[in-house]
């Protein structure tokens, strides 16, 4: 039987997937980095494989789809990156409570800032501590 050409396939939804959390991962990476390239290097270090394949992934479809392995890596990866920083927030977001349960129990507290959120604890986790799997 011949296969139907144009016909998407079940795995197009992941590797649009994979395609999509790999470019949200160096992006994040080169904020922390500083570097284009290095986070490159980070991320393809974290996942088993390339930088150059991964450059390749993420700017064409020239390069081949990731092993199934290097796309589950990629995704799981990025997804401890995820439940760190949501960690972060929390410690965050705790420890700002107490600071103002304290301030307004020696009456230094006038009025609580709405809608402020701790950028710093976003940037916490580094991809040494995520990749780990």
């Amino acid at each position: 039987m011949r296969p139907i050409f144009g016909k998407r396939s079940p795995m197009d939804g992941i590797v649009s997937l994979t395609r999509d959390v790999a470019e949200a991962f160096v992006a994040r990476e080169e904020r922390r980095t500083g570097s284009k390239m290095d986070a490159y290097e980070a991320v393809a270090r974290a996942v088993g494989t390339t930088s150059e394949w991964l450059r390749k992934f993420l700017s064409s479809n020239a390069a081949k789809e990731p092993r199934l392995t290097v796309g589950f890596k990629i995704l799981m990866v990025y997804r401890r990156v995820c439940e760190r920083v949501e960690q972060a927030g929390d410690r965050e977001r705790e420890l700002k409570e107490q600071i103002d349960a304290a301030l307004e129990g020696a009456g230094l507290l006038v009025g609580r800032a709405q809608g402020t959120n701790s950028v710093s604890a976003k940037a916490g986790a580094t991809l040494e501590e995520t990749a780990e799997i």
